[in-house]
Order: C-alpha cells, then sequence, then structure tokens
C-alpha cells in the first residue's frame, strides 16, 4: 500500500519506531501544524501502519499511544531499509510497552527526550559516528541504550537521557504536566556509572534538564523542592536544576544552557537591545534554585521572557524587582545566529 501522508507522515513512522511508544500529545510540540499533523496520525492509524492504545493513567488521566506495526515496519523497509534495519535493533527502546502502563509511561518520558535531542540538532544515533561527534557538536544518549552497552540496569533511575558536548553532560527528564517522584541516591548511582563508563570519562555535571509541557509547572516543582523531606523533585548541594519546554522558545532557552557560544551570544544581545545584565546566572534561563538569587559576584538578573513572567513572580522574593523581556527578542536573536548575521560577530559551533 502506498503511503499518501508526506514526509511528516514519513518521518512520524521513523521516530515511533525507534521510540517504541510515543503519545499522541507530543504531536504538538513537532513541527508543522498541529491540525494537519493530527489528521496524519489519524491517516495512519486507519491504514494500520500505526497502532493506538488508550491507557488510564494517574488520577484516572486518559492517555493516547501510538505503537509501529508490521505494515508500518514494512513501509519503511520499503522507502529506507537502512533505518528499517536500524528500528528492528531497538538501539534506544524496547520495542512497545506490552500494554503495560509503567513501561509504556517510560517509553513515553524516553520519546520526549529524544524529541528534544531532535529539535536541538544534537547527534542521537547510537554508533562510532555518535562518539566521534561529541568534540564538534552535542550528543544525546539514551539511558536505555547505556544500560544495554555497560550490561547494568538503572531503570529506577527517571533520567529518559544524557546530554553531553566535549566537556559537560545533562541528564535529561521529561515530567509534562506534572511534578516528578525523586531519590536522589538513585539519581546519582545514575551519574556515578556514567562518569566512570568510557562515554563518560573526563567530563563533568552541568545540571538536570527538567523538560515540561508549560513553563507554570515550574513554580510547583520550586515549592516542593524547598521541602527536605518531599518525595518529589527537591534541591540538594549536589544538585543543579535548569527548567525548560519543547516548544519554539523552550528549546531556544535550552540551546543556551548546553551551548556556551550561544548563551554568550544572546546575552549580549539581550544587554544592547533591553539592558539586560550580563550574569553567570541568567534568569530566563530558569535554573531553578536560583532564580531570584544574585550569582558569584553579587549580580543578579532578574530579568524572564514574556512567557515566563508570571510563573518568575511567584518564584523570586515579593519584593525583587522582576522585569520582563518580549519574546520577540528571543525569536530575533534565533533567526540572526542561525543566519550568522554580523551584529553578533560569526557564527561558530552547531
Amino acid at each position: 500500500m502506498k503511503l499518501q501522508v508526506g514526509q511528516f507522515g514519513f518521518r512520524l513512522l521513523l521516530f515511533v519506531g525507534y521510540c517504541g511508544e510515543v503519545p499522541i500529545s507530543l504531536v504538538r510540540w513537532m513541527e508543522g501544524y498541529y491540525d494537519y499533523n493530527r489528521r496524519v496520525v489519524t491517516e495512519l492509524v486507519r491504514a494500520g501502519y500505526l497502532k493506538e492504545r488508550i491507557f488510564r493513567a494517574e488520577q484516572r488521566h486518559v492517555v493516547r499511544s501510538l505503537s509501529l506495526t508490521e505494515a508500518g515496519l514494512r513501509q519503511i523497509q520499503h522507502l529506507s531499509p537502512n533505518q528499517a534495519a536500524q528500528i528492528r535493533q531497538h538501539l534506544l527502546a524496547p520495542k512497545d510497552g506490552q500494554g503495560n502502563w509503567r513501561r509504556t509511561h517510560r517509553l513515553h518520558r524516553n520519546a520526549a527526550c529524544l524529541l528534544a535531542a531532535i529539535k536541538l540538532g544534537a547527534v542521537w544515533m547510537p554508533g562510532k559516528s555518535q562518539d566521534a561527534a561529541r568534540c564538534k557538536k552535542l550528543v544525546y544518549y539514551s539511558t536505555y541504550h547505556l544500560d544495554k552497552k555497560s550490561g547494568k540496569d538503572n531503570k529506577s533511575a527517571r533520567a529518559s537521557g544524557i546530554f553531553a558536548d566535549e566537556y559537560t553532560y545533562y541528564p535529561a527528564y521529561y515530567l509534562g504536566d506534572r511534578n516528578m517522584r525523586w531519590n536522589t541516591e538513585t539519581e546519582q548511582l545514575l551519574r556515578d556509572r556514567f562518569e566512570l563508563s568510557e562515554i563518560g570519562r573526563n567530563l563533568h555535571f552541568g545540571g538536570n534538564l527538567l523538560l515540561g509541557d508549560d513553563w507554570a509547572l515550574a513554580e510547583r516543582i520550586v515549592r516542593h523542592a524547598k521541602n527536605p523531606h518531599s518525595r518529589l523533585i527537591r534541591f540538594t548541594p549536589s544538585n543543579t536544576f535548569y527548567y525548560g519546554t519543547l516548544d519554539r522558545h523552550g528549546i531556544m532557552l535550552l540551546q543556551a544552557i548546553l551551548d556556551g557560544y550561544y548563551s554568550f551570544q544572546l546575552q549580549k544581545w539581550l544587554y544592547e537591545r533591553c539592558g539586560c545584565p550580563v550574569t553567570t546566572l541568567p534568569g530566563y534561563l530558569f535554573q531553578l534554585d536560583g532564580i531570584g538569587k544574585p550569582d558569584l559576584n553579587g549580580e543578579e538578573s532578574n530579568y524572564f521572557f514574556d512567557f515566563q513572567f508570571s510563573t518568575a513572580k511567584k518564584i523570586c522574593p515579593s519584593d525583587a524587582n522582576v522585569v520582563s523581556m518580549p519574546s520577540g527578542l528571543l525569536e530575533d536573536f534565533d533567526t540572526a545566529i542561525r543566519t550568522g548575521e554580523d551584529a553578533i560577530g560569526p557564527l561558530h559551533g552547531r
């Protein structure tokens, strides 16, 4: 049967195949128009290339999940034999969650973090080229692949993957629309094993990346994190937490967290256009344990973009002078740096 759903439909088949299972809700963060993408999903399910399962999750929340069928895999085989072979190897995830919600939920979190890696332009396909790229580009390792490679099972850790460059690594977690249960010792074990591995040797911890569906969740995380007895994410001296989203603005700010050059140029751009001070702890990067606090040099930066502003005001001390910046500044900067505009200097790195 000939595939009639265009490039997005084929890319979606590939993505679901690599991830094992993908929540339909994730489609809204993918490239293109949501209404069109949602129609493509419906067509792929109707054609038998994708299977849709319905789960009742926590608090009877209904979750719709997509997995690749044999017919879908044959379609990929017809169009791209090499990618079909990669999917059959299950390098990034098992085939599916086998109808078990806990397994499926883990696959959903993994899929969201992989989508972030793709949007950030990271090298994510396991292989020699991935390891070789780390000195030049951002690399993303799925924890499923790392566990298979090391032969050690660390399923109790909540991290879905690890971003790494030449010097630094960042474990990634997808929260969706709610906070996450957290065991500091378990997550520390994940980091210790990674740092002792061949891949993680000589890398230092840069912070945990928490990915959510909206900025409002950050305030709830901070509220619970200050409680040392909380079973949810909590602040400790050895942990740093950054928060971001999977939409366009969130990906730009994640880029600034992971790319020192991008961050430096963004600070320069904002200082020249709205007076946002240059600091080692920019508020708009949403380091949760540092919002509303001065950096190591005593500099404060309570500047946030308009889409963060209402949440930032709730997190910052009541007497803090919180300043809102238009999101257009961020959009214009991202466009400029990707086209190598002279105003911000030559484009380096990714």
